[in-house]
């Protein structure tokens, strides 16, 4: 066998270990594929610590609420500027990433309504401008969720701005000494 400099001695270019031609003009495919696997796992596990069955969470703010999740809000509750700085980072989180799956399912949808057989009497055009201004309508949807979260941004800066002389330590003043006669 003769072997090139850049392939090794057993195998010559082109071909696979069994003498067939399997791989591609470099030398390369035609052998083992990677195929990673795809594991799901779902814990669908729901406690009520309250013992009050029924009750919605208006009643027991946070109760049966996964609020770790990049989908649900932290309790609106307001007793510190860390409560408030972490309301609108979380907001900011929660309508950025509601805007990114919204104009992917803009996308997708558009897609698909592209693919849609046309109504009778249509043409080609026509069907491509319905399904892109339909797919419009809910960009403008996922634009304005990415303004949201501008929103919940400005509204952090504008409470630091606007309590700062709130927030800020002012510096003790002496106290006089008391007068005494």
């Amino acid at each position: 066998m003769t072997s090139t400099p850049n392939t090794p001695p057993h195998q010559t270019r082109g071909t696979d270990g069994a003498g067939t031609n399997g791989g591609t003009r470099n030398g390369f495919g035609g052998g083992a594929m990677f195929s990673p696997g795809l594991n799901v796992n779902i814990n669908a596990s729901k406690t009520n610590t309250t013992g009050t069955p029924g009750v919605g969470a208006a009643a027991n703010p946070g109760v049966g609420l996964n609020r770790t999740s990049p989908l649900a809000l932290p309790e609106p509750a307001f007793y510190s500027t860390a409560d408030v700085r972490s309301y609108c980072e979380a907001l900011r989180a929660f309508a950025m990433y509601a805007a990114i799956e919204v104009e992917v399912g803009a996308e997708i949808l558009k897609a698909a309504l592209e693919q849609a057989p046309a109504a009778p009497g249509d043409n080609l055009f026509q069907s491509k401008i319905r399904a892109r201004s339909v797919g419009r309508k809910v960009a403008k949807a996922a634009d304005a969720l990415a303004d949201a979260a501008k929103l919940a941004a400005a509204a952090w800066t504008a409470f630091q701005r606007e309590y700062a002389d709130v927030l800020t330590p002012r510096p003790q003043q002496r106290q006089a000494r008391p007068f005494q006669f």
